[in-house]
């Protein structure tokens, strides 16, 4: 057996698990929205520049990230929330932005210990307040608790909401900076630069089968989170680096 060209076979097919499956975005408002938001009216292309993966988070190594709300463009606007949730039990929740939260609403979260604190602030850099939630585990998820009253995960298996091919599709899209943007995150004019350290949250708040697929319905920035690898692409990538591993050393045995 070529155990170098089983290694490779694995590492492409990790590659291809990451890169392919995009979720299908309805019509151009996403696009023209975050266009628009962009130093130059173009920003990345919703659909091929989807991140992945993008359900389970934590936060950088100094323990704290920002979140500022871009835009919303749904009827269930004044309603709608979103917040992290422990991804041991998804009953125990943050929420980083309450139904009256509007662009350029913010919310700082920060990590000490096992507790995660929010302290909220409005467009005009207003302190709001502040919450604190102790979770089991330093992975979280994001969720969006529906003005229609249903509940979404960024873990897209937790919704039970299926698709055409009856597989589970997520409610929410993510995007990553490369430095190569200019984006304007609170809707004030000043544009910011879009760097790796940043990554754009779209969602979808109804039912995807009654719904327009369209992830304006809320729009934020986040920054110093960091996206968890899923279980499934370590395992591969793992299998990949043990294929290489044997064939190093069955190349050394023969010589």
């Amino acid at each position: 057996m070529d155990f170098k060209k089983v290694a490779v076979a694995f590492g492409v097919l990790a590659l291809a698990t990451t890169a392919s499956a995009y979720t299908q975005i309805n019509g151009t408002a996403l696009q023209d929205s975050l266009d628009a938001r962009t130093q130059g009216g173009s920003f990345l292309d919703v659909h091929t520049a989807q991140h992945t993966p993008s359900s389970v988070w934590n936060l950088d190594s100094v323990g704290a990230g920002n979140a500022v709300m871009m835009l919303e463009m749904t009827a269930y606007a004044n309603n709608n929330t979103l917040g992290i949730y422990d991804v041991n039990n998804v009953g125990q929740t943050l929420e980083l932005f309450g139904g009256a939260a509007g662009t350029g609403a913010r919310a700082l979260l920060a990590l000490w210990g096992n507790t995660f604190t929010a302290t909220y602030f409005n467009a005009q850099n207003q302190f709001l307040g502040q919450n604190s939630q102790t979770f089991n585990s330093l992975n979280f998820g994001f969720y969006l608790n529906s003005g229609q009253g249903n509940t979404f995960y960024s873990q897209a298996h937790l919704n039970g909401d299926l698709d055409n091919n009856g597989e589970d599709d997520s409610h929410m899209v993510a995007y990553q900076g490369d430095s190569s943007l200019m984006v304007d995150a609170n809707g004030d004019g000043n544009h910011g630069l879009f760097t790796n350290n940043n990554f754009i949250l779209a969602w979808e708040d109804l039912l995807l089968s009654a719904s327009d697929r369209d992830y304006t319905d809320m729009v934020v920035m986040i920054e110093s989170f960091i996206p968890v690898p899923e279980p499934g692409t370590l395992a591969l990538l793992g299998l990949g680096l043990a294929g290489l591993g044997l064939a190093r050393r069955r190349n050394q045995n023969a010589a």
